[in-house]
């Protein structure tokens, strides 16, 4: 069982996010500045948080085991790093040891 989740939820409700603020937008009356201008700044933010997450390589993931996140960080760099040195290794010809 993997301790690992897809996040893709966050980006799901960063859509849902820009919709209800779309929505909010229609029903706003155009003289409630205040109220058109938070609804446009929301709807910019997830706007600007959608297009930062489409440029990533991979879906994030969400860690549900123990540790802290710098704890869970350490130790995910220690095991790509590690996983690095015997790539290197095997294909300089070594024999891959983990």
């Amino acid at each position: 069982m993997s301790r690992f989740l897809r996040a893709g939820l966050i980006s799901d409700r960063v859509d849902d996010i820009i919709e209800a603020s779309s929505i909010l937008l229609r029903v706003v009356s155009s003289e409630d500045g205040k109220s058109r201008d938070l609804a446009l700044d929301i709807a910019d933010i997830a706007s600007d948080l959608k297009e930062f997450i489409a440029r990533w390589d991979c879906e994030p993931l969400i860690y549900t085991g123990r540790g802290t996140t710098d704890e869970v960080i350490a130790l995910l760099d220690s095991l790509l790093d590690k996983a690095e040195r015997v790539r290197r290794r095997s294909l300089r010809g070594g024999t891959a040891k983990v």
